[in-house]
């Protein structure tokens, strides 16, 4: 089951997206998209988190498509805000 929340940001898309690419990349995921929605993966021991984000003004909505089952929803919206809010 997807799990979705929202990144509230200030200034503008790049800069939040470019915060995002780097968290992700130095966790050795990948981040596909432009300014306005994408998608990515990111390794989680033996599997891997995915999903995808839209941008709609200054809120960064993002789905969790899919995650291990020990890896909680509240876990990866936690650490998502942190790297990148």
């Amino acid at each position: 089951m997807a799990h979705n929340f929202d990144i509230p940001f200030e200034g503008d898309a790049e800069q939040i997206l470019a915060k995002a690419r780097k968290a992700i990349e130095s966790g050795k995921g990948s981040m596909k998209g432009d300014n306005t929605a994408g998608s990515f993966s990111l390794p989680a021991g033996i599997s891997k988190v995915k999903g995808n984000y839209v941008v709609e003004s200054n809120n960064l909505k993002v789905t969790i498509t899919d995650k291990p089952i020990y890896v909680s929803n509240d876990m990866i919206e936690n650490t998502l805000k942190k790297h990148i809010s």
